[in-house]
This record gives structure tokens, sequence and C-alpha cells, in this order.
């Protein structure tokens, strides 16, 4: 069976990029969706998610103002120097304080919290994947974005070599936590007929500004895109659905 999780980022960060992914969501397309909780818009993603409960809502952990201090250009999110800071105790203290602020300031907000991912999929740094996955088991967080290879448009890819990579599913299957078994990034183009079996999660970007964001969202809107869905014998599921599935 051919399952896909439709998760839209960037909840919170403009009031463009709100309407976008409630417009999508209401168009039957969009079933996921992650919050930036410390943003401008965050408090408007929240009414709009209550006044909208079939969106499953999760947390789109944002780091930039820690691991991207000081940095600009393709050097911004270096992995190198990233490994290099989180070396520091005092550091890697700071950043796991936010990580717990995150956390907490959207479970506050009253919304179930099914699943995280990261801004620029700074989750995915293998010096903070682990302690991630622990931070889920303590608050009770069932699913996570999940993939050996993050591409980044503007800056250095995030990938685990295959050890780490084996070593990650462990701990994600001792602590009985569910991932997608592929993840496929966004951004025109992407292709329906290449999903293949298990769950899929695509991850995309729709606002009603921002010629990319536009086309994105036109795509998830058009009858073209549904009849794609229900010709490739695909079901649409959320993360929420994902948690409940069954752990071999």
């Amino acid at each position: 069976m051919k399952y896909l999780i439709v998760n839209a980022d960037d909840f919170g960060l403009s009031d463009y990029i709100n309407e976008g992914i409630i417009k999508g969501h209401q168009a039957g397309s969009i079933t996921s969706t992650t919050l930036m909780i410390k943003r401008e818009y965050a408090r408007e993603a929240v009414r709009l998610s209550k006044e909208n409960r079939s969106l499953c809502v999760g947390l789109h952990l944002d780091l930039d103002d820690y691991l991207g201090r000081d940095e600009t250009g393709t050097e911004r999110f270096g992995m190198e120097r990233i490994s290099r800071q989180l070396e520091e105790p005092l550091f890697f203290k700071e950043v796991e304080a936010e990580i717990d602020a995150q956390i907490r300031g959207f479970q506050n907000t009253g919304l179930e919290l099914t699943h995280i991912d990261g801004h620029h999929h700074l989750h995915a740094i293998p010096e903070l994947f682990p302690l991630i996955v622990n931070k889920m088991v303590s608050y009770g967080i069932k699913t996570i974005r999940f993939s050996r290879e993050f591409d980044l448009i503007k800056y250095p890819p995030i990938s685990w070599d295959e050890e780490f990579f084996r070593e990650m599913k462990r701990l994600l299957k001792k602590n009985r936590i569910r991932v997608a078994n592929h993840f496929v990034k966004g951004w025109q183009p992407y292709d329906l007929g290449s999903i293949g079996d298990g769950v899929t999660e695509l991850m995309v970007h729709p606002g009603t500004k921002e010629d990319w964001r536009i086309k994105e969202l036109e795509t998830l809107e058009s009858m073209e895109w549904i009849d794609a869905v229900k010709a490739g014998g695909i079901r649409l599921i959320s993360f929420r659905d994902l948690a409940e599935m069954a752990i071999d």
C-alpha cells in the first residue's frame, strides 16, 4: 500500500505562508504541518490550527539563531563549524535548553504535538538527532522526519554515513518512534508516479506570496494533483496516522 504524508513546513513564519498552508489543507492535499513556535505569526497559526482540527501539527524546530550564529552565505550552516561548536559543553547545553523551550512552548498552545522536524533540517545534525529523540521520549512525541540525506538549496547538505543511519534506526525502533519509509523534498517539480510502497513524507512550502511558494500551492490545490493521487492508488495520511500504525 502507498501512503503519503504531505507536510508543509514554516507554519507561523508569515501570514501568507499560514494562508497557503490552510488553503492547501482545505483543498484536501496537505495533511500535516510544522509550526515555528517563536516566530511572529505563530499565534495566528495556532488559531488557524484550532479552526482546522483535521490538520495535524508538529514542531518545526528552529535553531537558526544558535547554529547559524555570526555566519553568512553558504558556510552559515557548515557542518564542520557546527560540530566544533557542539563539542563545547556550555554551547551544547544552551542548544538543549532551546529545544526544551520550543517543545514546552508548543505544548502550552493546547495543540497536540504529533511530530518534529527542523528548519533547514538542523534536527538531523548527528550531534543533535539522538538528543532530540531522547527529548521526544520524555515529552511523549511519537514521530519525526527521518532520512539519511537532507539537501538544502542554499547550504551544504546534511548526510549520515551508513553506520550512523543504522544506529539511529535502532534508536528509533527501541523507543517506538515511527518514521516514514521515504522522504521527498518538495519544490517543483515532484512526481507522484515515483511514490512507492510504504509511507512517504513529501515536504512542501506553499504560500500566497513568493513565486516558488505560489507555484507549489497551485499544484496542491489543483484537481490534477488530486486525480493523480487517486490514480496512483495513494492514500493521504497524517503524522498522527503514522503514529497509530502498528510497529513491526
